[in-house]
């Protein structure tokens, strides 16, 4: 492939899948990266929402995120390991909620832009309904991103050392709380519909601004609290606490 300019290497990553690109692009100095400048993270937030506000299908009940400090701090904490791969769940939890997390590298400290494109970038491997249009295609970053009710997000980027001859240096992490890519219902990361049909109350240029604050433990949560069990049962209101405490129509 001829470039006109240098060309540089990017991997995005889920478990042990990597992705390979090459592209020429603007080097921006590692320093501008900092997610302690408020900029960055304007831009995080601002590009996520912009690719959840395009979902296709449009979605009925995708809610808007924000930055988290505490989802970023976890993120900065598995990004200054330099272990490329996933880390434990168990070193994703915020309060309330476990997080899930997009892991990124580059040959070249890239913008957080760029990063985050290259992530979405596998709604081209997606159908939604379907999921990946091919059992060998990856689609959990971009699924990550989309996943309708994680409206949390935190990020972080380490310069890492090569070793054993490796290009990639930089690492890009992002935790996105409460966690999506639920397996068994991976094919919709959101429901499909109206935007903001889910919140017409509660709506901001086509995402919903009503979330729940809560998560729930069990799948039948919401037959549950249909069912009056919350004020019953303990172990339903301890298991339940989105399906049992929001009750004013906050996406769940």
């Amino acid at each position: 492939m001829d470039c006109t300019g240098k060309m540089m290497l990017i991997v995005v990553f889920c478990l042990s899948t990597f992705l390979q690109h090459a592209a020429a692009a603007a080097v921006f100095p590692f320093s501008t990266l900092s997610t302690y400048n408020a900029t960055n993270r304007q831009k995080i937030v601002d590009t996520h929402n912009a690719y959840r506000r395009s979902a296709k299908p449009t979605a009925a009940n995708m809610l808007k995120m924000s930055w988290n400090a505490r989802a970023a701090k976890t993120a900065e904490n598995w990004a200054q390991t330099c272990n490329q791969y996933h880390s434990p769940p168990s070193s994703r939890q915020i309060t309330n909620f476990t997080c899930g997390e997009n892991l990124f590298m580059s040959s070249y400290p890239a913008s957080w832009e760029e990063a985050i494109e290259s992530l979405h970038s596998e709604f081209k491997n997606f159908e939604y309904g379907v999921g990946a249009k091919d059992r060998d295609l990856d689609i959990g970053h971009y699924t990550q991103i989309m996943w309708y009710k994680s409206y949390l997000v935190g990020c972080h980027c380490t310069e890492c050392p090569v070793v054993n001859g490796g290009t990639f240096r930089y690492y890009y992490v992002c935790h996105y709380c409460p966690a999506g890519n639920i397996a068994d219902t991976i094919e919709y990361p959101y429901k499909s519909g109206p935007a903001c049909k889910d919140c017409p109350n509660a709506c901001d240029n086509g995402l919903c601004t009503n979330p729940c604050p809560y998560e729930d433990n069990y799948s039948n949560c919401n037959d549950l609290a249909t069912k009056g069990q919350c004020d019953k049962y303990q172990l339903v209101k301890e298991g339940c606490p989105a399906s049992c405490l929001c009750k004013n129509n906050e996406i769940i």
